[in-house]
């Protein structure tokens, strides 16, 4: 059984009879290998490997981040990526071509990576080596005041400054947007956040841990989600979901056919909390978790078509405060 297939399987979703047939394409695209990336893109200025983070406990290849901006224009906006591969696996060149696709549509990505948990996703203790959150979130808050604080560096607004991800990454897009105490510990507020766009992601652990459990049983949803996030007692503190009263950031919700049970418990969520017109979702039944994400990258994409017009619309709203 693939890493994807461990982390998605849920016995309650149809859709999932079909992901077997897909894995291997969703662990190509996650995970590399990356040589059909081209090694540079001539209508993009790119800025590779820059360091986010060099305090203690430095990484040399996880606290780096792939900045990719526009030729011959300014931005229009600026996005923090975050790469999937259920917070223990993925890295951020998996998705520079993705990065490349909405610079050449004016808007500049920051594709980074992140530390990761790692460990055995049969049962055992997990993760082995690695990190448990709040680690991975800590990384993303440290992008982003990075962003944040060398904008003018690189002719970027710190006004138009989004968040987002895929998979992993859209859970990370979405409690970074959501719990203010991260971006806090430097000096700065969900307000700093123009809007986020989560894809695919989770945002109640606990209940993606009972999805787990009960499509895989108890071993695994031990052994790969109490192994990410820690003791059960302390998902709540790692959902976004939990945020939702105090939500003040506009989000665009993306999903899939195959996660789509991820993003309904939000969806009601939300509803139920009379936040639907700052929280709005947008549902790709046909698509696959890994061709949800492929179509980002490609010429022609429905999904990137609709990020690019909610980060315009984002833009537009902020008025004169540029």
């Amino acid at each position: 059984m693939s890493i994807l297939e461990m982390e998605h399987k849920r016995a309650r979703v149809p859709q999932l009879a079909c992901f077997k047939k897909v894995a291997l394409a969703v662990a190509i695209v996650l995970f590399g290998p990356w040589t059909w990336a081209p090694a540079v893109a001539r209508d993009v200025s790119e800025h590779l490997d820059l360091a986010y983070f060099d305090g203690e406990g430095f990484s040399d290849e996880k606290h780096r981040l792939d900045l990719i901006l526009p030729e011959g224009r300014p931005a229009t906006a600026t996005m923090l990526w975050i790469h999937g591969g259920a917070w223990a696996f993925g890295d951020r060149k998996n998705d520079l071509e993705l990065a490349r696709a909405f610079a050449r549509e004016g808007v500049a990505v920051a594709s980074m990576s992140y530390r990761l948990s790692r460990g055995d996703w049969r049962g055992e203790e997990f993760p082995s080596t690695g990190v448990q959150h709040p680690a991975h979130i800590r990384d993303v808050a440290r992008a982003f005041a990075w962003l944040h604080n060398n904008a003018d560096t690189y002719g970027l607004e710190k006004s138009r400054l989004f968040v987002s991800g895929f998979s992993a990454g859209g859970h990370l897009s979405a409690l970074l947007a959501m719990d203010e105490r991260y971006l806090a510990a430097h000096g700065l507020s969900l307000s700093d956040i123009r809007a986020a766009l989560p894809v695919a992601g989770g945002y109640d652990m606990e209940d993606y841990y009972l999805a787990i459990e009960e499509g895989m049983g108890q071993d695994v949803a031990i052994g790969h989600v109490l192994g990410v996030f820690g003791p059960r007692e302390g998902l709540a503190d790692a959902s976004p979901m939990s945020y939702l009263q105090g939500a003040s950031i506009p989000m665009l919700v993306l999903t899939e056919g195959q996660t789509i049970e991820y993003t309904r418990v939000f969806d009601t969520a939300v509803t139920e909390s009379g936040k639907g017109d700052l929280i709005r979702f947008s549902y790709y039944n046909e698509e696959t978790h890994a061709s949800l994400l492929a179509s980002l990258s490609l010429e022609e994409s429905p999904a990137r078509n609709e990020m690019l017009q909610f980060i315009s619309l984002m833009v537009g709203e902020t008025g004169s405060s540029d």
